[in-house]
């Protein structure tokens, strides 16, 4: 079997041939393997000329998920005309994306800067893997900014009161729960305070919330969020800042944290909320054809109006703010290219 998959390996068929491999009886002859990658190589003539892309997104009920779809509707309405198709696909939060892309599970994704730049780098949750050398950014997205969501009638009043408090942070591998990681990192919390902490994803967190079987929950992401609006639909709710204290030390000890503001009216009367933000962004890796690039940008660009009502996270997204996202990993040569013929790069 290992002589066959090096033949396959040597003909640059990838995961899903090599699972077609694995069908073959262990004694079956090179001669009808060979013969196998023939077959897949020579047929369907009519796909040769298209490429197919995926995109790991996010949960549905956040912000990636409809960017993701909205990117990939806008790339296969022209498809006939550029030979490039897309699927996005529901994620694993910006850390579980970026592992997906670093094994080619995945084409493209949507994740967060600060995760970006580890992968990049291969520090903290990444060290184990070394640097993801070859990732590159597409574009720059929304910025997604941290809450943490109490009921009105709990009593905590700042982050500090949490200890010890039953708090879901995100599923593993979200950027949600990594970003938590950090933030605690510059509060003075045992294992022990932290033990109640879990990891449920976004769905059924209001109710969880209002019904008392969760004390806060800490989410990454975009406003208004449909996720802290379906929670007020079940119970008052009342919203934590982090703290200036925290926030400027995370903000100063890192290039892709920001002082942000969730807007006064995001979520009805409440006032803005003080927190810490970053950027989402669309990313590859570096040989990924500069065509599908620049393909996915003009179709993103060519419906750009459309893409902005997705969600009115994306409401103030222009052509210009595509490009503006201050990154450790550099611009894909694709996207650099699109970007200095539409006059946005020098």
């Amino acid at each position: 079997m290992q002589q066959y998959r090096t033949l396959m390996g040597a003909l640059g068929l990838g995961k899903k041939s090599m699972s077609m491999l694995a069908q073959f009886p262990s004694n079956s002859s090179l001669i009808t393997v060979a013969g196998f990658c023939c077959i897949v190589l020579t047929a369907p003539a009519v796909a040769k000329d298209q490429v197919f892309l995926t995109l790991a997104t996010g949960g549905v009920t956040g912000v990636y998920h409809p960017a993701g779809t909205e990117i990939c509707r806008a790339v296969n309405k022209s498809r006939s005309e550029h030979g490039v198709r897309c699927a996005a696909e529901a994620g694993r939060g910006s850390v579980g994306s970026l592992k997906q892309l670093r094994d080619r599970d995945v084409d493209f994704a949507i994740v967060q800067a600060d995760w970006q730049h580890h992968a990049y780098l291969g520090t903290s949750v990444f060290s184990e893997y070394g640097p993801m050398e070859d990732l590159r950014v597409v574009a720059g997205l929304h910025t997604e900014m941290a809450a943490i969501v109490v009921r009105a009638d709990s009593g905590f009043m700042d982050v500090s009161d949490l200890k010890g408090q039953r708090i879901n942070i995100g599923p593993a591998g979200s950027g949600s729960a990594a970003t938590w990681g950090q933030l605690t990192q510059h509060l003075p919390w045992s294992e022990e305070d932290r033990a109640a902490i879990t990891q449920e994803d976004l769905s059924g967190l209001g109710e969880a919330l209002c019904v008392g079987e969760i004390d806060a929950y800490f989410v990454v992401i975009g406003h208004p969020a449909g996720v802290i609006e379906e929670t007020q639909e079940v119970c008052p709710v009342q919203f934590i800042e982090i703290g200036a204290d925290i926030s400027e030390k995370m903000v100063a000890d890192t290039p892709y944290y920001r002082a942000a503001e969730i807007p006064s009216g995001a979520y009805g009367e409440y006032n803005a909320i003080e927190t810490i933000g970053t950027r989402a962004l669309l990313v590859t890796v570096e040989q990924m054809p500069t065509h599908a690039v620049s393909t996915v940008l003009r179709s993103l660009l060519s419906d750009i109006e459309r893409f902005r009502t997705v969600h009115p996270a994306l409401t103030d997204l222009a052509g210009a703010l595509l490009v503006e996202a201050k990154t450790e990993a550099p611009l894909h040569l694709g996207a650099v290219q699109f970007y200095k013929d539409q006059g946005y790069l020098p």
